[in-house]
């Protein structure tokens, strides 16, 4: 495995043949965006990190390129995130970008229209998509610029979050696959969105999310997700 939100993460799933990359997006105290998971540096930073304590959001962008967060790989900027997410043939991955900081959609919006021709987004499949748990921030991020889908995520469904996401027009939703449900299935297709369950790091987790049915499958490892999907089905 190699270390999470870093571009040789990306470029490594790319060649394993992923349909779609996930990122996480914050915001640097200099309003720079920062791809990692977390709102501090302490859980993925190296033991020999230059930087290794604090928060994404009390750093500028300056201090955040001095981390390492395994294997002498740094925080990556989102545009170098979309840079990776290209096939060797030269098509490209959709990615969904998730603002974990509400105060960075407006940057992922400007990237994302400032990175692509304005034509994309009227393509069946658009090269991204925006996902939060934050409603606020989809809403930023459709006032911005509507023409870029919307995926909102939770861990648990209520009919309010099924309200929001109808409010927002939402492309899909995300549920976490341990809180999933057969009637949010239900709820999600009523509404004539995609769903997205997330994250099957185990063979439980996976086998429950391909019954349950969804359109799109978050995993940690995708050779080893590809690799048991392709098993013969037991009798």
């Amino acid at each position: 495995m190699e270390p999470e939100n870093t571009v040789v993460s990306f470029r490594r799933a790319v060649a394993e043949g992923v349909q779609l990359l996930e990122c996480d997006v914050h915001l640097s105290s200099d309003g720079a965006d920062a791809v990692i998971h977390d709102a501090t540096l302490d859980r993925t930073a190296q033991e020999d990190s230059p930087l290794r304590t604090g928060a994404v959001a009390d750093l500028t962008r300056a201090q955040l390129d001095r981390v390492l967060v395994g294997s002498g790989q740094h925080i990556p900027t989102l545009t170098e995130v979309l840079d990776a997410a290209v096939r060797t043939e030269g098509s490209r991955v959709p990615l969904l970008v998730e603002i974990k900081a509400p105060g960075a959609a407006e940057r992922v919006v400007r990237l994302l229209v400032e990175y692509f021709d304005e034509d994309v987004w009227d393509a069946p499949s658009p090269p991204a998509q925006i996902i939060s748990f934050h409603p606020e921030a989809l809403r930023t991020a459709r006032e911005a610029d509507p023409r870029i889908p919307l995926l909102l995520t939770t861990t648990t469904t209520s009919p309010e979050f099924f309200e929001t996401a109808e409010d927002l027009g939402v492309a899909q939703i995300g549920v976490r696959i341990a809180d999933a449900r057969q009637v949010d299935v239900e709820r999600t297709r009523a509404l004539g969105i995609q769903l997205n369950l997330w994250t099957a790091r185990s063979e439980e987790e996976l086998a429950r999310a391909l019954e349950l049915g969804c359109d799109t499958l978050t995993v940690d490892d995708p050779a080893w997700a590809f690799s048991l999907m392709a098993e013969p089905a037991q009798t």
